[in-house]
């Protein structure tokens, strides 16, 4: 019922409460307030004089007490508080301390108050504080111990995780001042013990009143929700009507925020016909926007599956092909006009894979060739910006060499043709809001970086003199001519190269012609001479990586422990079993089954790998000859640089083993002195004498010694070595015979 115009924006005695007051009798009046709540009682009673007065006598404490029997699970009233002090508590929002009003739903119950947040977080620790309430209420309670039992405590809560336990100043000024006015030891022990009571009582009335309080609280919210669905309910019918229900259901149903959340809908009123015309314009403003976006969106992500089939049919024809003739990568086939208008067709369209693998089959072909062929040519343009002579057919010998100046050095970025399509810097393109639309619609929204346009901004030739001296050295080491032969030629002779300079103790270091190329320029590399040794250097051979070969057949990747498996099974080729078939060598006497990964960088096309000679079998020490080797000659007047080594051979008797260290510890050594022509022993200082000898053998190893009489050892009472110079004069039986290999093949 809407209030009569002549009784609107009233206040004052010209109200109808004020006409209430005079005109209604007392007692329908009082039969009224029973059926309201204490909160109503409260807010009447302030509202005018006559009103407080009836509701403010002691006579009108039944209609409280009724009032406040309406409220559903309301705990009684504690006896520190009349009705109105109770009402007043239960149902005034608004803080006690600063009197903000507003929501203020945190109730100190024990303390008879309210308080907001910001009040909460300030109050009074109970543990006493660094401010000068807190030390006061710490002097207050170290005064007795027995007031620990009294002074009451509230939990305050200032966030979801923090808490801590509040005291109050004025509360407990009170209950010391009434402790001290009492004389007798006896009287202050009785008080004591009633008021730890009365604080047990209120701590229990408190526990009640915060489980109402949450309750009425989570009712309200409830009512609130209802309000605020039905006003939805309201405005989604009003919406249907001109036709946006179905956009702002595609809101709701993607959880955003922005349509529920709004102002004009998060309220909790009803709607009515002013609300709504003055929210429509913009409703529909915002359901416009999100239609647009939401469409862009659907079609962006139809797009995307659809780059995903013709994509993924692109690699399975690609991995079935012979990737020697280079093929694009994927930003080449998205930027290519025909499949960008295959995937562009309307979206009602549906396009499968069947549908993009008839497609590509063909119009592949045709942009296969087109794009070799201007690739092709950019690249020989490169090379004639160093080689001007250069045409395509150079692109396939050994000695054309390409750089990839991206990478670090120390990753191996040395490439022949067609390596260079198949690495990742030359397509890494970053997408942005400048580049091609057909790229942007390709490119996924969660990814940095997308496989580009392939592009030879990086791309140098490699005009190393060294290094390109280097490859016709092992090509002509083929019996093959560096300027006819091609990349193919050299790998089915794939010559074994062995670094002479990388020999330490671990083993002997040999390689293929890829990782010769890239290895130290200043190192000395041998190629193809190892003789009957040849086989046992291939037994210890690491094997091949992962996916580094090709079948030659279906031009399919693998390993080499799984292609042998497939070429018997899918094409019928039997490999014999080989000694060193365990090994990478194995595989590679059927060179005409496989070929080299393009796809693969040189480092993964076989690794070097170390060989260890086997031990010989002993020998009788008379029988065998005494061989000398010189290693690191230092010295003054030597012929050569110190990684060079002098091998000096002599054949002569070998004496009994204690013969040969009763000389060597009795025979005085000049320094400085040379073999003389008669070929006797003598060395330079410095250089290491090791006796070519399968059994247990002593090394002489001379130390520089100068001239003069205390260089002279006589050989009369000679002692014998000491322990440490036997320990230093024995070598091992596997580091003699490695420099026995190494003489025999010098």
């Amino acid at each position: 019922m809407r209030m009569p115009e002549q009784f609107r924006k009233v206040r004052g005695r010209l109200g109808l409460l004020e006409k209430l007051a005079k005109d209604v009798p007392l007692d329908v009046i009082l039969e009224i307030f029973c059926y309201l709540e204490p909160g109503d009682l409260l807010r009447l009673a302030r509202t005018t004089k006559e009103l407080r007065g009836i509701l403010m006598s002691k006579t009108s404490e039944s209609i409280w007490r009724t009032a406040r029997e309406n409220v559903e699970g309301l705990p009684p009233r504690p006896n520190d508080l009349n009705e109105p002090q109770y009402a007043h508590l239960c149902y005034e929002s608004y803080c006690h301390v600063c009197n903000h009003r507003g929501r203020c739903d945190t109730v100190l119950w024990t303390f008879r108050m309210r308080a907001c947040k910001a009040c909460a977080a300030n109050m009074l620790n109970f543990y006493g504080g660094s401010d000068a309430d807190g030390k006061e209420y710490m002097i207050i309670m170290s005064e007795n111990y027995e007031f620990r039992r009294i002074f009451p405590n509230e939990v305050v809560k200032t966030s979801s995780r923090h808490r801590f336990r509040a005291g109050n100043l004025q509360i407990a000024k009170r209950l010391k001042t009434e402790y001290d006015a009492l004389t007798t030891p006896e009287d202050q022990a009785d008080w004591i013990n009633r008021k730890a009571l009365e604080r047990q009582e209120i701590a229990s009335h408190a526990l009640l009143c915060q489980k109402w309080l949450e309750s009425k609280l989570q009712d309200r919210s409830t009512e609130l929700y209802d309000i605020r669905q039905q006003r939805k309910e309201a405005i989604l019918i009003r919406l249907d009507e001109i036709g946006w229900r179905e956009e702002a259901e595609y809101m709701i149903m993607e959880s955003s925020h922005e349509f529920l959340s709004h102002k004009a809908i998060h309220q909790t009123k009803k709607l009515t016909d002013i609300g709504w015309n003055r929210m429509k314009d913009e409703l529909v403003q915002l359901l416009s926007q999100h239609k647009t976006t939401r469409l862009a969106e659907e079609l962006r992500a139809i797009r995307e599956l659809r780059y995903s089939l013709l994509l993924k049919e692109y690699k399975d024809i690609q991995n079935m092909s012979d990737q020697r003739e280079p093929f694009p990568p994927s930003g080449d086939i998205v930027m290519n006009k025909i499949f960008y208008d295959l995937v562009s067709k309307p979206v009602e369209e549906d396009l499968t894979a069947g549908f993009f693998k008839s497609q590509l089959s063909q119009h592949l072909p045709r942009v296969l060739d087109e794009w070799r062929s201007a690739k092709t040519k950019e690249l020989v343009k490169l090379m004639q910006k160093s080689r001007p002579e250069a045409t395509e057919a150079d692109l396939h010998l050994p000695t054309t060499l390409f750089e990839c100046q991206s990478c670090p050095r120390f990753l191996g970025t040395i490439m022949h043709f067609p390596q260079m399509f198949y690495h990742t810097c030359f397509t890494r393109t970053q997408v942005s809001g400048d580049n091609h639309e057909r790229l942007m619609a390709y490119h996924s929204r969660y990814a940095e970086y997308a496989e580009g346009p392939w592009m030879a901004d990086n791309l140098n030739l490699l005009v190393n003199e060294a290094r390109l001296e280097l490859v016709k050295t092992i090509t002509k080491a083929c019996s093959l001519d560096p300027n006819e032969a091609t990349v193919e030629d050299l790998d089915l002779v794939d010559p074994l190269i062995e670094c002479v300079t990388c020999a330490v103790y671990g083993g002997r270091l040999f390689m293929r012609w890829p990782s010769a190329v890239c290895h130290d320029l200043d190192h000395v590399l041998v190629v193809n001479s190892f003789g009957e040794e040849t086989e046992n250097i291939l037994a210890q051979e690491s094997k091949l990586s992962n996916c580094s070969i090709c079948c030659s057949h279906c031009h399919r990747a693998f390993s080499e422990h799984t292609i042998r498996g497939h070429l018997n099974d899918q094409h019928g080729v039997a490999l014999d079993e080989l000694p060193w078939c365990d090994s990478g060598s194995g595989i590679r006497l059927y060179r005409k089954h496989w070929y080299w990964n393009p796809c693969k960088p040189w480092d993964l096309l076989g690794h070097p790998f170390r060989y260890r000679p086997p031990p010989k079998p002993a020998v009788e020490p008379a029988a065998a000859p005494m061989e000398f080797i010189i290693m690191g000659a230092s010295g003054e007047g030597s012929a050569q640089a110190d990684s060079d080594a002098q091998v000096v051979s002599t054949n002569v008797d070998m004496p009994e083993p204690a013969v040969v260290e009763q000389q060597a510890a009795a025979a005085p050594v000049e320094a400085n002195e040379r073999p003389s022509e008669e070929g006797s022993a003598q060395v330079d200082d410095g250089m290491q004498v090791v006796p070519n000898a399968n059994t247990d053998s002593v090394v002489s190893q001379t130390p520089a010694m100068g001239t003069g009489a205390e260089n002279d050892i006589e050989e009369q009472g000679q002692s014998e070595p000491s322990e440490t110079e036997q320990e230093r004069a024995i070598i091992d039986d596997n580091r003699l015979a490695l420099v026995s290999e190494d003489l025999e093949g010098a």
